[in-house]
Order: C-alpha cells, then structure tokens, then sequence
C-alpha cells in the first residue's frame, strides 16, 4: 500500500490551491475522477478580489476584465438598486483550471492521478488514515497522514464519514440551487454594458450580464423545491428579454457553457476537520450563500488551511481535530461569520412572495447601502430616524417592515453569534455554541419550508 503524507480528493481550485501551498517537503497526491485537460467549467466568473489579494494566490488567476458592480431588479423589473462593488473581476474558469495544472506539474513533491474516483476513506482508531480509490477498473489504497476533502458538491469522503465523525450528511433541498448558464455572443447592436440580476424572481437569482466585450453571460439559478421552475425556461425569459433591448435580431446559439448545474446556497458547516481529516470549498459550503459563489472563499479556505497544515507537519505534531481547529477559527473569523449573516436574509427571502420582494425595492424599504452592507457581511443598523422614514415609505405594508426589521436583527445576531466561535476545540463549548445559533435558524427554515410546501 502506498504511503504520502496528504490525500487531496479532487482537483478544482480549492483542492489544487491546497496543495500548491503545502511546502515541497512533504508529498501529496491528487485524486481527480477527470483528466486534466477536462478541469474547470465552461464559466466566467466574478469575485472580489479583496478576498484573496493577499494570500499569494492572484498569481494564478488571469483577469479578464474588471466589474463594476451590479444593478439588482426587483422580480418585475419594475424598479432597481445598484450595488458597485469596485474590487471585483471577471476571471475565466477554464484558463484559471490550466494555469492551476501547469503549476501543479512543477511540484516535485506533487502527485497528480487522473480518472481516479474515490470510494471511502479509511479509519483506524477514531483517525482518517488514507482512501480507497478506482482506477482502471481496479481497486487501490494509500495510507496518508490526512486526507483533504475537496470533491465540490458531491462532497464524496464527507458523505461517507457523517456517521462515523457526524458530518452532514446531505445537504437540504432547500439550501441548493438548481442551476442553468449559458453565454452567447454579444449582439452587435447591445449598447449598454450592465450586469443585470434580477433578485426574487423564482425565488432565486437570474441575470444578464453584458458587461464583456464579445458574450453576455444568461443564467439562472432556482431553489430546489418541489414544483420548483427548470432554470433553463428562466434562461430562455431572460433570452426573450435581451431580444427586447437589441433593435435587432441575435444569434442565440450558445458559445459556451449551457449547461444545468447544482450548487449550495448556505453558510459554511459548524466545523470542517476532525483527526486526519479535512473540508474545504464546496464541500464544507463554503460559499456565498444568497448566489451559491464560492470560487474566491474556497481558495481562501485551501490557502489558511494548508499553512496551518505545514506548521502541524514541520512541528511533528499529529494532525488532529484539536490541533486543526485553528482552521475553523481562522476562515469563520474571515467570511464564515459574514457569509451566516447572509444567509439569515437568504431565508427570510425564501419566506416572502415576489409581491413583497417588488415592494421592498420599489419603495426603496431595501436599500443600496443595505444591499451592500449585507453582501459583505456586515451589520445593517437603522436608526429611529431613519426607521420612521422607512416606516413612512412603507407604510401600507407593516407586517412586512416589521419581519424584515427582524432579519435585520437576527443577521446581526448571528454575525456576532459566529464571531464568538469557540477557538480552540472543546467539544461542551462547540455544542453550546451550535445550540444557540440554530434556535436563531430554526426560526427562519420552518418560515421557509411552510412557505414553500
């Protein structure tokens, strides 16, 4: 049986991030159930890059153009409010994928199986100890001193440890979205260049963005309800609706991507690590929880998780839950706290009708510094006076000014609620500290399972 020192099970960005970032001396190998040449999605994406500029990982991504912020409608398209985020860059999936791989290859230290799917992890006396994988129709094993979970999605090795190490499981409908994008070619006669997202509609988030040179970005994602809308026919709205803008007729054959995909949508889990074990990226959720985004926070993770990976391993200490806490600390302190804010306004949302979301924004109750304040993350306050105007605004519609003031309060609860977690592991304090927080999201999953039955 082969020996390493790290198993990586999966080679997206967060799982080649990782073990770029582990030092030479110690070896590890990759699993990846696709060849390299395969990697990345047929997508352009944006992020800030404030995110990740100081963690020695822009040197991998090639920007393609900047962004400068998006402009949120409400479900009608009756009203709007701009959220310019000035940081922001578009990066291609595909060219972010290969210079990952190109770096990748000048590793020594690095082993790289391609077609390899991952099976199970092993465990002995309460410790990940390596995995069993196939290849080539054949059964192989690698004994490791940890094993790094990041297979996106699917979460493969999480799956297979949540009786044994109480991971989640699965991951509940209603914290997915089903997705469909697709781009085409820029019609010659499109004047404007916007990024376009229509929040609420569905109960999810669709947009055209045309702020590239030569394609528009469709896409359209959808909670994962029964009954729920196929995102694909929300492309084809969006399709109808770019025709309307042009004085011309467009080409509407997809250039790229059109395809559907599924994603979470919800703040990280309570913990990504026990002995010899690791979550990163999708698998650990996190992500961006009101868009499902987490190309910039799963390198993030990938990079604070390997340095503190390295000084476990230069120290000659075991990689134990206790000892990888830090990691849960650290990357909860950066985003997890702000992304769970997020996520409150997520719920609450999937509890209100596309009347009310129209409403909020049409009367500006929903602001532009509050949509900003809450994609970062951070806490929105309303003063008496600027209640009573809001108050003013909305006057017709109480009920509902009432339960968002209330979102409001409860996100900043949570914010502080995750900004207190435990730093260092203690399992009476860990549970004291998921107890408190759940009443708080409890609250808010039955408003939305019983609005969405």
């Amino acid at each position: 049986m082969e020996n390493v020192d790290i198993v990586v099970s999966g080679a997206g960005p967060a799982g080649c991030i990782f073990a770029l970032t582990i030092d030479e001396k110690f070896s590890v190998t990759i699993l990846e159930k696709k060849s390299k040449s395969e990697l990345g999605p047929d997508w352009i994406d944006g992020f800030d890059r404030k995110l990740i500029e100081d963690y020695d990982i822009m040197k991998y991504v090639e920007k393609l153009a900047d962004s400068f912020g998006q402009r949120f409608y409400s479900p009608d398209g009756s009203a709007s409010i701009a959220a310019p985020l000035s940081e922001r860059i578009e990066i291609d999936r595909k060219i972010l994928a290969q210079n990952l791989i190109s770096a990748l290859n000048e590793k020594p230290n690095i082993t790289f199986i391609e077609h390899a799917t991952v099976k199970t992890a092993l465990i002995t006396d309460n410790s990940v100890v390596g995995v069993q994988y196939e290849k080539d129709n054949q059964e192989h094993s690698i004994n490791s001193k940890l094993v790094v979970d990041a297979t996106g999605h699917p979460a493969v090795l999480r799956k297979n440890l949540a009786e044994v190490f109480g991971f989640k499981k699965e991951i509940e409908k209603i914290d997915t979205f089903l997705t469909f994008r697709k781009y085409i070619k820029r019609p010659t006669s499109l004047q404007t260049k916007e990024h376009k997202i229509f929040f609420g509609k569905d109960h999810g988030i669709s947009w055209i963005n045309s702020e590239m040179d030569d394609l528009v970005d469709l896409f359209a994602g959808v909670p994962n309800f029964s009954g729920h809308k196929n995102p694909k026919e929300r492309v084809q709205e969006l399709e109808t609706q770019l025709k309307e803008e042009c004085s011309s007729q467009i080409d509407l054959k997809p250039v790229r991507a059109n395809y559907p995909g599924i994603i979470p949508t919800r703040r990280c889990l309570d913990s990504f690590c026990v002995n010899g074990f690791l979550l990163i990226g999708d698998s650990a959720c996190q992500v961006e929880p009101l868009s499902g985004s987490g190309i910039a926070s799963g390198m993030l993770a990938a990079n604070l998780a390997a340095k503190l990976v390295n000084n476990i391993l230069q120290s000659g200490q075991k990689l134990t839950r206790a000892n990888l806490w830090q990691y849960n600390h650290e990357w909860i302190q950066k985003i997890g706290a702000q992304h769970a804010s997020i996520d409150i306004f997520r719920l609450f949302l999937l509890s209100r009708t596309e009347r009310d979301f129209n409403f909020l924004i049409r009367n500006r109750i929903i602001t532009e510094n509050d949509f900003k304040k809450s994609l970062k993350g951070e806490k929105v306050k309303l003063g008496l006076f600027e209640l009573l105007r809001r108050l003013w605004r909305g006057w017709t519609r109480l009920g509902l000014l009432i339960a968002l003031r209330t979102a409001i309060n409860d996100a900043n609860k949570i914010k502080t609620a995750y900004l207190n977690y435990p730093k260092t592991y203690d399992k009476e304090l860990f549970e004291q500290w998921q107890q408190k927080k759940e009443k708080i999201f409890k609250k808010y999953y039955n408003l939305a399972k019983k609005f969405n039955k």
